[in-house]
């Protein structure tokens, strides 16, 4: 079991504690190499989230979660722990919200804690789906209210900047791959063949993607904006805001229409009724914070993020279906083959693609 320190505990709790329990959160899914852990901490009838953010040097096999040491990296190992020792995600504006901080330390110059308020609620494969229209009006509120300009945009520099341009660079490799006829006669990817050409043409595009995507005001943007991270009950709240940075409107939406196919939250759900509920939600909430957008204008910005997002991930398949042990921890997770998982996730891809293709035509 993780020590607590008792003076750490007092400044979590608000009071003297004399036991406590300490148990893990999903200690398997934490492939994230910034994140050292999360654990619940239970002390009589009250509980906190600890979780231990770290400069690791692992990373997830295709390199997209490298952590780095530098505040301008895509993936700065500290820039949670100082979104909630700054008080910014305590003054959030709008509807959405993130966990309460109780306590921020520093334990060394590789290691910092967050405690923060327990979140109960509806999460991941258990939000309804109507949920989804409520999560996208909450963001559209709070991301509205930095766009239309009624709150100023923070300026600290450890906020992520050009983070979709840092994403797309490590996804180079994957189109190498996507263009390698020597790699895609695995059967098991039979699904993911009939994009490669289409995927090819887009990556010579992405710049006329690029010019799309940053076209929008800059707001407050998640990033990780996915429903493995979303709690709603009294409140919505996002959790693992280790990527917050500026980015243009409408930058999250993807992780709650793509990513929930992709990622096997709702792996049969069709992208079009999921999109029905988020983006004119999310519109509504925009509004509702003070900024003004058709809907065509929000689906361009959507669909080119999205496609910049999501559409070379198919080079990725490959090496993971091609290594025994990351193609059964896969099935393991999702329960089912990884024929099937692959096929869902190109399902995705495919959505992807079809988005930047909509918005370069």
């Amino acid at each position: 079991m993780i020590e607590l320190p008792e003076d750490e505990l007092v400044g979590a709790f608000g009071r003297s504690v004399s036991s406590y329990d300490v148990e893990a959160i999903d200690p398997e899914l934490r492939i994230h190499s910034v994140t050292g852990g999360v654990y619940r901490v239970r002390a009589g009838d009250q509980s906190r989230v600890l979780k231990i953010v770290r400069h690791g040097v692992d990373s997830t096999p295709d390199q997209l979660w490298q952590s780095g040491a530098d505040e301008s990296h895509r993936n700065y190992w500290k820039r949670e722990w100082l979104a909630f020792d700054s008080g910014l995600l305590d003054s959030l504006p709008g509807q959405l919200r993130a966990p309460g901080t109780a306590l921020t330390t520093q334990h060394s110059d590789g290691e910092c804690w967050i405690w923060m308020e327990d979140v109960r609620g509806r999460s991941s494969a258990a939000l309804h789906l109507d949920d989804y229209a409520r999560i996208a009006h909450a963001l559209g509120t709070t991301q509205g209210a930095y766009a239309s300009g009624a709150v100023p945009l923070p300026e600290q520099p450890w906020l992520s900047r050009n983070w979709l341009r840092g994403w797309v660079d490590v996804c180079a490799n994957f189109v190498d791959t996507i263009r390698d006829d020597t790699r895609w006669s695995d059967p098991r990817l039979a699904s993911l063949v009939p994009l490669r050409s289409r995927v090819s043409d887009l990556w010579d595009r992405r710049e006329e993607l690029f010019a799309i995507a940053e076209e929008p005001p800059l707001t407050i943007v998640h990033w990780d904006f996915w429903p493995m991270n979303l709690y709603v009950g009294e409140d919505v709240v996002a959790i693992d805001w280790s990527q917050i940075g500026l980015s243009g409107v409408a930058h999250d939406l993807d992780q709650l229409t793509l990513d929930t196919v992709w990622m096997h939250i709702r792996p049969d759900e069709s992208l079009q009724v999921l999109e029905h509920l988020v983006l004119p939600s999310y519109r509504e909430g925009l509004r509702d914070g003070g900024f003004s957008i058709d809907e065509e204008q929000l689906r361009r910005w959507y669909g080119a993020a999205a496609a910049l997002r999501y559409a070379w991930l198919g080079g990725g398949q490959v090496d993971l279906v091609a290594d025994p042990n990351r193609a059964q921890a896969q099935e393991q997770r999702f329960g089912r083959d990884i024929t099937t998982i692959t096929a869902t996730k190109a399902r995705a891809l495919r959505h992807a693609v079809e988005l930047g293709e909509e918005v370069l035509d």
